[in-house]
């Protein structure tokens, strides 16, 4: 049972309230997956901090070479940031597909990292730009890459009861790097994805420098395609090389048959359009 709401105002405040309560607080920001937890499934904790009303938390900005986004940043600002439309188009692409305006109003995109759901539009998009983690706890703050942070479905290493995810970082873009979003849903307002597909190609002199691929949901976290990866690499930037890329993802990702995504054969017919798509999408970007 919630019997407290408090709103701390920096970092620090916060991180001394997850200390003082002892596990039985827990952060909010948007609350648009953690309120349906709450409502469907009970909690064990007794405290939300809320830390909507940390400003570092709700900013975006360049740090050299780097694009700084704070975890709060909901998904209507990504989607409507000129800045990241022109640095992270597969960002702003996934943001632009997440749910209905109301709940990308509110969602933010630390909370769909931290929810640790392999078909989470946002986190998907962040492994295809390779990017990294700022975690501030008790003991100081520390950085990781984003596939180090999941664990399982649902389970990330950032207790949220402990520690706080600032922001996330990623390189901004340069000249031949382009990027795009695929994903096919039943009901694209409301439903999760029957797959996505995340693409990022780097091109030197018409062929392929190197190339990532993330494609959601097909194992128990967002799934990096890397047979598909090295297989591009110094290819040329042709419709063929993008079906055979297809091709060699659809081998590598593994989902299971589901009542409510449609079955494994379809799923994994599914990656290889998906990938070859995304590969025009982001060589379409390059242009």
């Amino acid at each position: 049972m919630i019997k407290d709401h408090l709103f701390p105002k920096t970092i620090n405040e916060a991180l001394g309230l997850l200390k003082e309560y002892r596990g039985k607080a827990r952060l909010i920001a948007g609350g648009t997956d953690l309120i349906t937890e709450i409502r469907d499934r009970g909690c064990s904790f007794e405290v939300l901090v809320d830390i909507e009303k940390i400003r570092k938390l709700r900013s975006m900005r360049e740090e050299g070479r780097k694009i700084f986004i704070g975890s709060g940043v909901t998904f209507t600002e990504l989607e409507e940031n000129e800045f990241i439309r022109a640095n992270a188009q597969v960002l702003s692409q996934a943001a632009s597909l997440i749910g209905s305006p109301q709940v990308r109003n509110r969602g933010t995109i630390g909370g769909n990292v931290v929810s640790a759901q392999p078909a989470a539009d946002g986190a998907l998009a962040l492994f295809a730009l390779d990017a990294m983690l700022e975690i501030a706890g008790i003991k100081g703050t520390r950085e990781i890459p984003i596939d180090k942070a999941y664990l399982d479905i649902g389970k990330s290493i950032i207790d949220p009861s402990k520690e706080i995810l600032v922001g996330i970082r990623f390189e901004k873009r340069k000249k031949g790097e382009g990027s795009n979003y695929q994903r096919v849903a039943i009901r694209r307002a409301m439903a999760l994805p029957i797959l996505a597909c995340a693409v990022f190609v780097k091109a030197i002199d018409g062929s392929i420098g190197s190339a990532r691929i993330a494609i959601g949901p097909v194992s128990n976290t967002p799934f990096r395609a890397r047979e598909a990866e090295d297989f591009l690499k110094g290819k040329p930037l042709t419709p063929e090389i993008f079906e055979r890329a297809g091709e060699i993802a659809s081998g590598e990702v593994n989902p299971r048959d589901s009542r409510l995504r449609g079955s494994r054969i379809y799923r994994k017919g599914l990656s290889a359009v998906l990938v070859k798509r995304g590969l025009g999408g982001a060589l379409a970007n390059i242009g």
